[in-house]
This record gives structure tokens, C-alpha cells and sequence, in this order.
């Protein structure tokens, strides 16, 4: 105590300097130019990426709304030509245009998230992102083979098979809005 108070008596003299600061620290080291170039290449990448998956998202999200308009009017469609709606075809532009704009947002949608830099390192493992990248997996073959079957129903015009490969059609139509609707979900909620 009496160590303190001549400390403190000393310190507060006129002219008298307060001790030094003691460091027990090292100076820090001065940055490695690779390893800062390495990390603002990193943010670069990861700036890059959360750009993409943004869009992704916005895309995800017309991409779902389109595919939706496009059943409704696939459906509309269906019921005209086969259900006894009296082969009006009214439906059948609204359906194959929505259709085109579904695949197109689609592909993009896809592209962006395929394309997105990856510079982290993500061990595989189940987690929403996966089951994500599964449902969409599953429309991606879906779409594919919504595309082919679109096609081959408009050429089998008039044959008695068109109306088995339009229930096919409409068959996978659902599947392939289910599992974008699934994939979107599990990234929602």
C-alpha cells in the first residue's frame, strides 16, 4: 500500500514523466502480400457469389410463379382438347408461351447457382441446400422431359395416342411443380 502511494506521489510531480506502458505483446507482424492478396480475392469471390445467389433466389421465385401459370393453362389446356372443353385450342398459346418462359427463367435460374464461385470449402452432408439441390435435380429431369413430351404431343396431332402422351404431359407436369415448389419450400421455411 505505501509502494502504491509513492507511485502515485511520484507521478503526480511536476515535470515528471508517467512511466512507459509496458507491451507484453509482440508488434504485430506486417500482412504477407500473398496472404492479402489470397483474402481480397476471397472477398471478391464471396462478394460475387451472394451477388448470384441473390438473383438466384429472385429467379427461384419467378421461376416457381411461371411454372404454376404454366400448369394452370397446361391443365385448361388439357381439358380443352381432351375433357370435352370442345377443342377450342383457346388455352393452347397461353400454355405453350408460359411453357417457353418457364424453361428459359428456369435454365437461368439454374445457371446462376451452378456458376456461383465456391471458394469455401462445404463437406457434403444432408442439410436443406442438399435437399434443395436434390428437388431441383428432380425437376431438372422433369423439365427435360417436359420439353420432349411438349414437343412430341403437338406432333402426334390427331393420332389416337396424343391424348396418352398428354396425360403423360400433364403427369409430369405436376411432378415437375412439385419438386420446384418442394425445392423452394425447404430453402423458405
Amino acid at each position: 500500500m505505501i509502494a502504491l502511494a509513492a507511485a502515485l506521489a511520484l507521478s503526480m510531480q511536476p515535470g515528471g514523466s508517467p512511466p512507459p506502458d509496458i507491451d507484453l505483446l509482440p508488434a504485430p507482424a506486417a500482412p504477407d502480400p500473398a496472404a492479402v492478396a489470397r483474402q481480397e480475392q476471397l472477398d471478391r469471390e464471396l462478394r460475387t457469389r451472394r451477388s448470384m445467389l441473390q438473383l438466384h433466389q429472385v429467379g427461384g421465385l419467378l421461376t416457381l410463379a411461371s411454372l404454376g401459370a404454366t400448369v394452370i393453362f397446361g391443365q385448361l389446356n388439357y381439358n380443352d382438347l381432351y375433357g370435352g372443353g370442345g377443342y377450342t385450342r383457346r388455352w393452347y398459346d397461353w400454355h405453350r408461351y408460359s411453357a417457353f418462359t418457364s424453361a428459359a427463367l428456369f435454365a437461368g435460374t439454374g445457371a446462376l447457382a451452378l456458376f456461383a464461385p465456391s471458394p469455401l470449402e462445404k463437406r457434403m452432408r444432408l442439410d436443406t441446400a442438399m435437399l434443395h439441390r436434390i428437388a431441383m435435380g428432380v425437376a431438372t429431369a422433369g423439365l427435360a422431359t417436359q420439353i420432349v413430351l411438349g414437343f412430341v404431343t403437338a406432333n402426334k396431332g390427331g393420332s389416337l395416342s396424343q391424348r396418352d402422351f398428354a396425360l403423360a404431359h400433364q403427369i409430369v407436369g405436376y411432378s415437375t411443380f412439385g419438386a420446384t415448389a418442394v425445392g423452394f419450400g425447404v430453402l423458405l421455411f
